[in-house]
């Protein structure tokens, strides 16, 4: 151990050191581990590590290091590398209820497909009830019957949710549903997870019969439960940056262990006893809230700080970071590429790195010491986590929350008494309700107050400005930078030159994202159309997606953009059923463009909700016909159909022409062949119509166009039979060259005078 006291770097240093390579390889491993070639460089590193340990110290450090990394990417290619298959519909299936979600959703293990691969981790399953029938299941029950389990949906735009990323965080892989019909055998078994489910609805019961009105915001400040509250004050506090406090985070459980704290020391309870009350206590609040990355984060430090007194230790902070980031890794290394997990850490990295010196420098503008007091703490705090907040904001969501630093400084005054107030609430409530009742109105009149205050806040024009998401690679950067400037990481005389060149390089890296170059864009939204012409910071997209489809939504919050239009080639759901999405989202709409004499009584009820939405709204709606010019984010748009001669909704589809840098880009909806005009220009580049059916884009129309480019957006595996071979024969016989979304993923074209870049996004 001497050896190593006297190394390049304090032992607790290289403890956060070695978690950051073990993270590295994390990372790496979700998309290039092989686990058998890393498995056996891992074994002649630890070999070659054993003989360095003796002489070059250093040297051994750097191996340990690298060995770290090699560990991380290894166990991670052995976790996530491998895939379950999906199933074909009606298949056979027989699993065990290991969890309930509901009463209907379930999880099961040892799962068994019929003339098929059994998958290897549980699976997420609806079980499907017929007209008029109640059944439910318990915990350790065999569930039998003809169902279809899906794969999860990986990153296909930019922007996208990686959904297995997020399914493999839930313990999970494949998701599907059981038809009606199933049978369930065996005996119920106990289940402590069942019994917090059982336990955390009925907390939130007394919730919603303890605070009336206000129940949906403290069943999240609660228990993180934030599904019923209204979606203009989630909204709201989103753009004000104080959404972070409707997930069980940090900020929760420090709460809670201060005042447990502060109660034990009262009773003199000793320093073993208090370690054990607080883990049993925050334990189970954190398995009642469901453990998400971060609560389980702050469970972590919260517990290495109660024990380093027990043990005649320093805490410190950064190494317990350190800790709890690979003890959640390498129990599920898919956390790692968790949004939750990314956000979490890097705020608190940024807390534990700046806010001592931004602390300080407060205190020395007001004339004092360099020692800060409690507000100058406090500031500092919350100064140095808003700031390194906002790369992962701007990577979610897209925009600067500017008035986050004082929202969250009055968030921080009442949150206190609003979370312990509002347990003393509801423990009250349980023993006697009107006694609880009467408590809860007097907590919810803060929390009601800073609902309406959010509200306002949110709508103060400039409040959120909208910019693009920087690379990982420039959050990577962001979190460099600060341990640069910070004064509780020790470093040689190179700093400020090292801090400026690493500014310099965020700054150089983030001004890629103001590219002006015009681009059309072909969204992969499945078997529907959505797709975004753009030039520099304004764009107009061109149809929405399918029902509940949030990749046009998520493409416009990666790259900061408000829609100067939204064009709906005809109102089928396909193309406009995600409309309610985007106009219940922070993305500002200019208006919204139909073709001329759309029977809104023949569309979804999505899009009639869609469209009636955005006239509660105040977005104008207005309609188009053949001859009109569609003039938005810098482009005119020509109307080439409909006419007053069609009649039908596929028939009415919305033809557009527009030059774009040079480049004729034709837009064709679902336009049936029947319906094609023979006066049609020539393009280079053919949106193909109808996703490829059969029944559009015939080859006389294609002689016509002459299209260089054709893009097919249609859904993989669709059972339609999209795109068609007589529609592919037709394109390759004209020349032109076929790209399509459910094989390249989202395709941008990157134009210029005279020049056209394809970059298709797998």
């Amino acid at each position: 151990m001497e050896r190593w006291r006297v190394c390049l770097f304090p032992v607790r240093r290289r403890l956060a050191l070695a978690a950051i390579f073990w993270l590295a390889g994390v990372a790496l491993g979700t998309r290039f581990a092989c686990p058998v070639l890393m498995a056996l460089v891992l074994c002649a590193l630890l070999a070659l590590a054993a003989v360095l340990c003796r002489r070059r110290r250093r040297s051994a450090l750097f191996v340990v290091l690298l060995t770290a990394m090699l560990l991380g990417s290894t166990w991670t290619g052995i976790r996530i590398g491998r895939h379950d298959a999906a199933t074909s519909p009606g298949a056979e299936l027989s699993g065990t209820v290991a969890a309930k979600l509901s009463d209907r959703r379930v999880l099961l293990t040892d799962v068994r497909v019929e003339g098929g691969q059994a998958p290897s981790r549980p699976v997420l399953v609806t079980l499907m009830l017929g007209e008029g029938e109640e059944r439910t299941v318990s915990v350790g029950q065999r569930v039998s019957g003809k169902g279809r389990l899906f794969a999860q949906r990986e990153t296909r735009n930019p922007g996208g949710v990686d959904e297995r990323i997020r399914a493999l965080c839930a313990g999970y892989e494949l998701s599907g549903y059981v038809l009606p019909g199933w049978t369930a055998q065996g005996e119920a078994r106990f289940s402590p997870r069942e019994l917090l489910r059982l336990l955390r609805e009925a907390l939130l019961e007394r919730i919603d019969a303890v605070f009336g009105d206000a129940a949906p915001t403290m069943r999240a400040l609660l228990l993180g439960q934030r599904q019923e509250m209204v979606s203009e004050v989630v909204s709201a506090m989103r753009l004000t940056g104080t959404a972070h406090v409707l997930a069980v985070s940090g900020l929760h459980l420090s709460l809670i262990a201060v005042a447990i704290e502060r109660l034990l020391r009262a009773l003199r309870v000793r320093r073993q006893g208090r370690f054990a009350a607080l883990a049993v206590i925050l334990g189970f609040y954190t398995a009642l809230t469901g453990g998400a990355p971060g609560t389980v984060r702050a469970l972590l430090m919260a517990l290495l700080r109660a024990w380093a007194p027990c043990r005649g230790r320093r805490y410190d902070p950064l190494t317990a970071l350190a800790f709890a980031a690979t003890v959640i890794t390498a129990v599920n290394p898919a956390q790692a590429m968790n949004a939750a997990f990314q956000f979490s850490f890097l705020v608190v990295l940024g807390v534990q790195l700046v806010s001592g010196a931004i602390a300080g420098e407060l205190a020395r503008v007001r004339g004092r010491s360099r020692t800060p007091g409690a507000l100058a703490r406090t500031v500092g705090v919350s100064v140095s986590a808003q700031l390194a907040a906002v790369p992962m904001t701007l990577r979610l969501y897209g925009y600067a929350p500017l008035l986050a630093l004082p929202m969250n400084l009055l968030c921080g005054a009442c949150i206190p008494a609003v979370m312990l107030g509002g347990w003393a609430a509801l423990l009250a409530g349980c023993i006697h309700l009107p006694a609880g009742q009467t408590l809860g109105a007097a907590v919810a009149l803060p929390v009601r107050l800073f609902e309406r205050l959010s509200v306002a806040a949110a709508s103060v024009e400039g409040a959120a400005p909208r910019l693009p998401a920087p690379y990982a690679a420039t959050v990577l950067l962001c979190a460099l930078l600060m341990m640069l400037l910070s004064d509780r990481i020790r470093m040689g005389r190179g700093r400020r030159r090292a801090a400026l060149l690493c500014a310099a390089l965020i700054a150089a890296s983030y001004a890629f994202r103001f590219c002006p170059i015009v681009r059309y864009v072909q969204l992969d939204v499945g078997q529907g159309d959505s797709a975004v012409l753009r030039s520099g910071r304004s764009c107009v997209l061109i149809d929405v997606g399918p029902d509940d489809s949030y990749d046009a939504l998520r493409y416009l919050r990666s790259e900061g953009l408000n829609a100067d239009a939204v064009v709906l080639t005809h109102a089928d759901a396909d193309h406009a059923g995600a409309l309610s999405v985007l106009l219940r989202s922070e993305v500002r709409i200019g208006e919204i463009i139909l073709p001329a004499e759309t029977l809104l009584t023949d569309v979804s009820a999505q899009v009639r909700e869609g469209l009636a939405l955005a006239q509660r709204m105040g977005v104008p709606v207005r309609s188009v016909s053949r001859g009109d010019v569609i003039g938005a984010a810098g482009f005119a748009l020509e109307v080439l159909s409909p006419d007053e001669t069609l009649a039908g909704d596929n028939e009415r589809s919305l033809v557009l022409m527009v030059e774009a840098a040079g480049t004729r880009l034709l837009l064709t909806g679902d336009l049936p062949s029947e319906c094609e005009r023979e006066d049609m220009p020539d393009c280079d580049v053919l949106k193909v119509a109808h996703h490829g059916s059969k029944n559009a884009t015939s080859l006389a129309f294609l002689e016509r166009v002459t299209p260089e480019l054709a893009l097919i957006s249609v859904g993989a595996g669709n059972r339609y039979g999209h795109p068609t071979q007589r529609v592919l024969s037709d394109l390759a016989q004209v020349g032109a060259r076929v790209l399509r979304t459910d094989t390249s993923g989202c395709i941008t074209l990157w134009l210029r005078v005279g020049k056209r870049l394809v970059q298709t996004f797998l």
